[in-house]
């Protein structure tokens, strides 16, 4: 059963004042009966607690004092009173009579009738759920007028406040404090607001469920943090200090629907976000397609969004791995990959800012491009952006793995397009060699890579038409004459030296020399035709590693 005590929570009665019979708030409360008729005691039973402008006894302190014992005699609660109605101060007699039998005496504002005062205590006795429901589509209602009318989060934490009265915080899915209520803006809360978001970032996952804490500044009163949905793959959360002891009819309920409010002005605000990020992309795909002219405007839309002109910049380009079927069935829900690709983007933005890097990050298509810059580029700006891809990987929720390819470090903001297709073809060769969930750094291929990413129709022609009668030697003096002219090209045509590594008489070379540059119309000496045969000579090597390669594999069937 509730006490005297459990009513100061309510509505007019936590503005009252206990005039006498302190020690009497103990006291059971199960029934209000309001009354100004001299026979009131005929009406009243045990627990009741009584409430009057007290007229039939204003004049009549000695009646007063009689109604006193009797309800005393009862068992009753209370009297509850508008001292200032009748009354300028309550009789000194009452009152020593009042504490001497521990029988509670409270005055109520004016401003209060006695019905609503009657009307919350009957609530709170006989049905408090339904007043606290009631409380709550109360808080809802005003909550989505503010939403409807504009009001920024920042208004909406400190009505929130207001109402609960406790101080509030909304934080991001980091725990970085979003906005907030008045009561944070005190000195005297600096360190209560440092202590709530260190405690919430060490226990992230279970804070943004939802947790009850205590933190060192105030040991006495719990803090609660409540998930506040939005668009972002992890909630939002909002956080009331003392929260347990809410002042009725305040709830869980009222917060509730106070957080579905803000979670939709949340929501509204990331749709204007996306809106900024799209801006942002359009800008980077503008740049990458070469598409501003002049340096002028590169330097100042690039500064627009945090790039600085005077810095090395590398590329870092990451996309989602195919996972055969499973990614090909997800593709045909829009939906989803909308919302991975959401995911990724939050992730690798968390991951950008917990690692402290200067870095932008765009999307162009199916990849998530991260220009970083350094004000020198070397090996250990190097290994901080592996060390950042690999907390990415292991720190990535998701039924996909991520893969990353990076560029050279570019000089300029005009070479970021360079950058760019460096880190994406990074990527493709990494693909090509059948990897999943790995970190490759652009390489510039040699003249044997590229050769080998032509035609082999087109190399056959190449190597045939430079080589002539050589491009297949089957006798032995052919063979020698294509061994002396690598040797010979590899010693930068010197007789001498290509007669040492040979072990052959120098004026043997010369005649080899001689008969191969007859052969095949050329000049080794001539820089054109020296590099046109070094060619054809590489094309070769590649040829017959191609043939070893296929002897290996029909052993092997």
């Amino acid at each position: 059963m509730k006490t005297i005590n459990d009513l100061f929570i309510l509505e007019g009665m936590k503005e009252s004042i206990v005039l006498a019979g302190h020690r009497g708030l103990t006291r059971n409360v199960k029934f209000v009966n309001i009354s100004d008729t001299p026979d009131v005691i005929n009406f009243l039973a045990e627990n009741h607690l009584l409430l009057t402008t007290g007229y039939a006894f204003k004049d009549d302190p000695e009646k007063f004092c009689e109604l006193i014992k009797q309800m005393h005699e009862l068992n009753c609660a209370g009297f509850v009173t508008k001292l200032n109605r009748f009354f300028h101060e309550l009789p000194h007699e009452v009152k020593l009579l009042a504490d001497e039998l521990a029988f509670p005496i409270i005055d109520i504002p004016t401003k209060h009738t006695l019905g609503e005062i009657s009307r919350h205590i009957l609530n709170y006795l006989n049905d408090h759920e339904a007043e606290q429901l009631y409380y709550a589509l109360h808080v809802q209602k005003e909550f989505s007028n503010m939403l409807i009318n504009g009001y920024s989060l920042g208004a909406l934490l400190e009505q929130l406040g207001h109402l609960l009265a406790r101080p509030a915080l909304l934080l991001n899915h980091r725990g970085e404090k979003i906005a907030q209520s008045h009561d944070f803006l005190k000195e005297s809360m600096n360190e209560v607001e440092q202590e709530i978001i260190q405690q919430v970032k060490e226990d992230l996952s279970v804070a943004r469920e939802g947790m009850t804490f205590t933190i060192p500044s105030r040991e006495r009163q719990s803090v609660t943090t409540f998930p506040v949905q939005t668009k972002r793959q992890y909630p939002s959360m909002l956080v009331i200090v003392d929260s347990l002891t809410l002042p009725y009819p305040s709830s869980q309920m009222a917060i509730e629907q106070a957080g579905n409010v803000i979670s939709f002005t949340i929501v509204k605000e990331q749709a204007i976000e996306e809106n900024s990020r799209l801006l942002k992309n359009n800008f980077f795909a503008d740049l990458i397609e070469k598409k501003i002219q002049s340096d002028e405007e590169i330097f100042s839309r690039s500064n627009y969004y945090g790039l600085q002109k005077d810095l090395d910049s590398v590329c870092v380009v990451c996309t989602i791995d195919a996972q055969g079927d499973k990614y090909e069935t997800l593709q045909l829900y829009e939906k989803k990959v909308g919302e991975l690709h959401n995911s990724v983007y939050d992730q690798l933005e968390d991951e950008i800012i917990h690692s402290n890097l200067e870095a932008t990050l765009f999307t162009k298509g199916k990849y998530f491009a991260i220009i970083l810059q350094f004000p020198k580029y070397g090996d250990e700006q190097m290994n901080t952006i592996t060390s950042f891809m690999e907390n990415v990987q292991a720190n990535f929720n998701g039924d996909f793995t991520l893969s990353f390819g990076v560029s050279h470090a570019v000089p300029s903001l005009k070479d970021i397009p360079t950058a760019y297709y460096e880190a994406v073809e990074a990527i493709v060769a990494g693909y090509e060699q059948n990897m999943k969930g790995f970190i490759k750094y652009y390489k510039t291929k040699d003249l044997e890579e590229l050769l080998i990413s032509l035609p082999r129709k087109e190399l056959k022609s190449l190597y045939e038409s430079t080589l002539k009668s050589l491009a297949y030697p089957k006798t032995k003096e052919a063979q020698e004459l294509v061994k002396t002219i690598q040797v010979y090209l590899d010693s930068q045509c010197e007789f001498s030296e290509t007669s040492r590594k040979l072990f052959v008489h120098r004026n043997t070379i010369k005649y080899r020399i001689e008969k191969t540059e007859e052969l095949l119309n050329c000049s080794l000496r001539d820089p054109a035709d020296s590099l046109r045969i070094r060619v054809a000579l590489l094309i070769g090597s590649i040829f017959k590693d191609d043939d070893e390669i296929n002897q290996q594999k029909s052993q092997t069937e």
